[in-house]
């Protein structure tokens, strides 16, 4: 779950509504600018289905005692975490065994996995599905993994863009964005369209960003669903219900190029 906090209430969204606007962001990228065309398909699923792993942990929100907010995909306990990252990718290859593969590689770059023993186990068991993978897709090619690296580089684009909408408040000027985002997209100056620079993402009020240098073909609207949690009744006894019982809600972004 992704939580943004407000002076009175906290904004909850699921990672996998989270992705799927990241999913709705693949589905414009540049056709000039998508390497191996043939595996679009499993490239969009790969990014549309990326936070499946969290389905089942976002649907019971958890009370973080020491910080009084709920827990976040940023803090939340690592053992449960781990279980379901194995789970999701299990679910992604299921569904396309290139999707399973980006799913993997981009759980297993996540730095602090390899702290616990559980971390430690998943990665080794990720390192053989990987090996694996790639002999089955015939992968060792310079070609198909030169392609491959910058399909999984988009996938961490638009995870990056989508959360890019999530943790700032929409309207944010640039001054009071999440830290994360104040010099631009992190790690964007990998694309060509980008020139050696970060990609840049502004607010142009609460229900329009701008990204430029774009990869976009059009100017589009992705739709995120949340729910909006009153701080003045949230507890650790209370938590559940109070989610329970919160209107799911929309915020429509036009993406501008």
């Amino acid at each position: 779950m992704i939580i943004r906090e407000t002076p009175t209430s906290f904004i909850y969204i699921t990672q996998p509504d989270h992705a799927h606007v990241s999913g709705q962001m693949a589905t414009h990228w540049q056709p000039a600018l998508f390497p191996d065309a043939a595996r679009r398909v499993e490239v969009e699923l790969a990014v549309r289905e990326h936070d499946r792993a969290w389905a089942t942990l976002d649907t019971v929100p958890i009370w973080n005692e020491p910080a009084r907010v709920p827990h976040s995909f940023l803090d939340y306990p690592a053992a449960p975490k781990i279980r379901n990252y194995q789970q999701g990718v299990d679910e992604m290859e299921a569904l396309a065994p290139y999707a399973g593969l980006l799913g993997s590689l981009h759980f297993t770059s996540f730095p602090d996995l390899g702290k616990t023993g559980e971390g430690r186990q998943f990665l080794q068991h990720e390192a053989n599905r990987q090996a694996r993978l790639r002999r089955e897709l015939r992968l060792d090619a310079p070609a198909p993994a030169a392609a491959l690296d910058f399909h999984l580089q988009l996938l961490r684009f638009l995870d990056r863009l989508s959360l890019y909408l999530c943790l700032n408040e929409p309207g944010a000027p640039k001054d009071r964005e999440h830290p994360w985002y104040q010099k631009g997209i992190p790690l964007s100056d990998y694309f060509p369209f980008a020139g050696g620079q970060m990609v840049q993402a502004v607010w142009h009020g609460p229900q329009a960003v701008q990204v430029a240098p774009s990869p976009f073909d059009t100017d589009f609207f992705v739709r995120l669903r949340y729910r909006e949690l009153p701080k003045a009744s949230l507890s650790a006894r209370t938590l559940a219900d109070c989610f329970r019982h919160a209107p799911t809600q929309e915020l429509v972004v036009q993406i501008r190029r």
